[in-house]
């Protein structure tokens, strides 16, 4: 068969032609396509989850959260929180009611409770209901409109927790931002087997705890085993002897035993009435409160035993404290003793007391080279000059001081350390005569301290 021959102007045309048709083609393909991908995020029951929520966090993490969100929490009455301080039974059932409002549509909302000191793989306990199918700026906790077609109340199974103490958390999202906590309780769940602390729960201290106490009462208290060496206190000994002080680094609530308050209230007074400066191969502190010596705070009264199980620490009844504990020579090892005694004896020399702008304060030399903590002081002198001028004045003892290891963190009040501050052999004393405190000068009259180096 001969095929006609196309003149150039055919040729062109047809072309023409078939590149309009392309663009028709494509055109209709995008119209068709829009309301497909509108019916995606509007009717997602019809196409795949998996998509729409894939799309949901894509969208999540490019918004920005909206400025005048609002969420709230408002309890039910008729099935409340647990309120705090309450004991649960062991493998008793709770059920909590509760609804969130917010100007917003919700992303999720979440119940999460944690154990204090149990690390078992049930906690965190953390259940999570979501609203991606949905529109809602109302959820109750016992409505199963959920993503998961389910309650988030009927979720959270308070049989399944373990003996401890208890922290519920109630937060909730919307999209673009990140969970807000909205309540909060904590709770005891208590079983019905209890043990005591006894004599024999103190190897070397029973003698010092009962002259510092006065009576077994005051201290000697039945427990529940929480999770390793950690147990629980019973409620109403708790609620009876221990109590709340303001302490240090400022802003932080120190718990600690009620006859333990003076001396600590004691303690207190004297580094935050005491100056102190250390210069030399390390820098030059300035003139520095005493008090500011105290950067970070590890704990007073935790229910626990030693890592041995056999002996009661005394943090058990809220007598002792840990300060500092994350510099290297606070740490609990016998190695320890050597790195203070050898920094304190040899390195640190007490120059006496000195005036500055009308504030007295002692004078101190290193010609060491262990770092410095954030003042500029070295870390191995640290705890030593908290104990010099604050808790040994107070009454304290110092577990440097301990035979067997240095525990240079842990100042206690109600057992036996087998060395003394002034023991000629052992002891790191350097300062005999201190300066009366005094109330802080006027701020015309203090003097502004040196730079760190």
């Amino acid at each position: 068969m001969k095929f006609p021959e196309w003149s150039k102007k055919q040729t062109v045309l047809i072309g023409v032609l078939a590149g309009v048709l392309v663009c028709a083609i494509m055109f209709l393909i995008a119209v068709a396509t829009r309301p497909a991908e509108t019916a995606l995020l509007d009717e997602p029951e019809d196409e795949s989850i998996e998509l729409v929520e894939e799309r949901a966090v894509t969208l999540a993490e490019e918004a920005t959260p909206p400025p005048d969100l609002s969420l709230l929490f408002r309890a039910d009455s008729m099935r409340p929180l647990p309120e705090d301080g309450a004991v649960l039974p062991l493998g008793g059932t709770y059920a909590i009611g509760g609804t969130i409002y917010s100007n917003y549509p919700l992303d999720s909302v979440t119940v999460s409770i944690t154990c204090s000191h149990n690390s078992k793989k049930l906690y965190p306990y953390k259940k999570t209901v979501h609203f991606k199918r949905l529109s809602t700026g109302v959820y109750a906790l016992s409505d199963a409109a959920t993503d998961e077609g389910v309650s988030l109340a009927s979720l959270v199974d308070f049989s399944e927790l373990l003996v401890g103490v208890h922290t519920l958390k109630i937060s909730a999202s919307v999209k673009g931002t990140r969970s807000v906590e909205l309540a909060r309780c904590s709770f005891y769940v208590l079983g019905d087997e209890w043990e005591s602390i006894t004599k024999d729960k103190f190897p070397d201290s029973y003698a010092e705890a009962l002259k510092f106490f006065g009576s077994k009462e005051r201290f000697l208290y039945r427990y529940q085993w929480v999770n390793g060496r950690y147990i629980v206190a019973d409620p109403e000994w708790e609620k009876t002897y221990i109590t709340e002080i303001a302490g240090y680094p400022e802003g932080m609530q120190w718990q600690v035993h009620i006859d333990a308050v003076p001396y600590f209230e004691k303690a207190f007074e004297y580094l935050e009435t005491t100056y102190v400066r250390v210069h030399g191969t390390n820098g030059d502190t300035g003139v520095i409160k005493a008090i500011s010596l105290i950067t970070e705070y590890n704990g007073c009264y935790v229910s626990r035993f030693t890592s041995s199980l056999k002996a009661v620490s005394h943090h058990t009844f809220g007598t002792a404290v840990d300060i500092n504990a994350s510099m290297e020579p606070n740490k609990n090892n016998d190695a320890n003793h050597a790195v203070i005694d050898d920094d304190v004896k040899g390195h640190l020399v007490f120059n006496g007391i000195l005036a500055e702008n009308g504030v007295k304060y002692y004078d101190f030399t290193y010609d060491g080279a262990y770092r410095n903590d954030p003042n500029g002081v070295p870390q191995t002198c640290v705890n030593y000059l908290l104990y010099e001028f604050g808790f040994f004045r107070a009454g304290f003892d110092w577990a440097h001081y301990y035979k067997s290891t240095s525990d240079a963190m842990h100042f206690c009040l109600s057992e036996y350390v087998t060395h003394k501050h002034d023991d000629k052999k052992y002891g790191l004393r350097k300062v005999y005569e201190y300066i009366a405190p005094v109330a802080d000068p006027a701020p015309s009259e203090t003097s502004s301290p040196s730079p760190n180096p």
